[in-house]
């Protein structure tokens, strides 16, 4: 067996499939491409032989069946930090991956979207095993849900800089997108679709171990946006990512009161959360309210006969991508994706209120292109070292079952603005005439 390269090793695993495509030509032209190593893996030699074909310089490849222990330990060790791109998770045995890794010590990142998977097996198995060793297991690091996440952890670092030990009383984030459709993305949809039905949508505090969640409320057909004074109110209709986006939010809340004392002048900075924040997500497709509440009524009627319907389901699937298949490089290119998200604190020693408007933009198809960029430099951000006057959250140095800004916090957030394919800024709006950027 080859010796293990001095270089930090990503393992791409599932690096065959529709995103790892558009995921493997990031990595190749990366900046920093020179400062680590990446492998190949997944089942099928064939097609993996076919990738790196295409590749500009040949990489290792490592066949390996998740079924096979042993084999899933060496690949694990051959890496520092494992990349999973093979969803569904639940299908494709994704806890073998996250085993191997909190047993060993190294770091997991993916593209879940899956929070039933993560409430019943993930986090009550694996999160005080990656914290004994410390491995950092850091699902949900890519569209799913680095954005939503982000831009809380941004909004309440920019409101706590300004005003230290203040808090947020709510957060809503509005989704502007242009959008396409993989078979991976349908295949996500029927593995829901063939869970048993009180595990299709976890409650709101799924992620978080003790904490009961309220009896959920039925979605809204409206969301409002408060409005700042730079700008009119706004509506959008439900957004069908905001039941998973809103599960990690509220574990980065959750985690955040088991922060460890601060050891350095970059972790003081470190935003810290306080309870009771209200927590909302919108699409805005700039329909007005009526617009946005007949999209949500469409979507609804679509959701609930594909779940509630085999025979409906499968004369769906007849017109939707198959696995592998997906939209042409061009066609992603065009794709984009704004998040503007308002957060409110709670209230100052005379009553008044402050307001944070965050925004986090991203160029290419979210869920395909834009999210390789997450996931790369959330992998990377996990070996290589940090952007100046940055360091990775004390809960870091812990590990466990962490979210991307509990377990990446500022490094990620500087990676992505300097990976060029990423904006994000915040900024506290005291009135139309007196802002104050941070």
């Amino acid at each position: 067996m080859p010796q293990q390269s001095p270089k930090p090793t990503l393992v791409v695993y599932g690096a065959t499939s529709y995103t790892a495509r558009q995921l493997l030509t990031y990595l190749e032209s990366h900046p920093e491409s020179s400062a680590f190593a990446f492998i190949l893996s997944g089942r099928n030699a064939g097609r993996l032989n076919s990738v790196n074909a295409r590749l500009k310089t040949s990489k290792e490849i490592v066949v390996c069946d998740l079924g096979d222990e042993e084999a899933v330990k060496a690949l694990v060790n051959r890496g520092d930090v494992v990349m999973n791109l093979a969803g569904p998770y639940r299908w494709h045995n994704g806890e073998a991956l996250v085993k191997a890794c909190a047993e060993s010590g190294k770091h997991y990142v993916d593209l879940c979207g899956e929070a039933d998977w993560l409430a019943r097996t993930v986090i009550p198995k694996y999160h005080g095993l990656a914290a004994s060793t410390g491995a950092k297991i850091i699902p949900a690091s890519g569209f799913d849900s680095v954005p939503s996440d982000l831009s809380v952890y941004v909004s309440l670092k920019t409101l706590q800089t300004a005003h230290p030990g203040l808090t947020l009383a709510d957060s809503t984030s509005f989704f502007q997108v242009k959008a396409t459709m993989s078979g991976g993305t349908v295949q996500s949809m029927v593995s829901v679709a063939e869970l048993p039905p009180d595990q299709r949508r976890s409650g709101e505090y799924a992620l978080c171990p003790g904490v009961k969640s309220p009896k959920p409320a039925a979605p809204s057909l409206t969301y409002f946006l408060p409005s700042p004074p730079l700008s009119s109110p706004r509506w959008a209709s439900f957004f069908f990512m905001f039941p998973f986006n809103r599960t990690i939010v509220r574990r980065s809340q959750y985690l955040s009161a088991l922060t460890p004392a601060r050891t350095s002048s970059t972790e003081s900075d470190e935003p810290i959360h306080g309870e009771g924040m209200g927590y909302a997500e919108g699409l805005d497709i700039g329909a007005g309210r009526l617009g946005s509440g007949l999209a949500s009524f469409g979507f609804f009627l679509f959701f609930g006969l594909f779940y509630t319907s085999k025979t409906l389901r499968n004369l769906f699937l007849r017109f939707l991508p198959k696995a592998g298949e997906g939209s042409s490089l061009e066609e992603l290119e065009k794709g984009h994706y704004t998040v503007t998200n308002v957060s409110t604190s709670k209230p100052l020693p005379f009553g008044e209120t402050v307001q944070v408007v965050t925004k986090f933009e991203g160029d290419g198809d979210p869920g395909y292109l834009n999210t390789c960029y997450m996931l790369v430099e959330s992998a990377l951000s996990l070996v290589l070292p940090p952007p100046q006057g940055t360091s990775l959250p004390p809960l870091a140095k812990q590990g466990g079952v962490l979210t991307p800004s509990t377990g990446l916090g500022g490094v990620l957030v500087e990676r992505l603005k300097l990976c060029g394919m990423v904006r994000i800024s915040s900024e506290i709006v005291y009135s139309e005439k007196d802002k104050k950027t941070i």
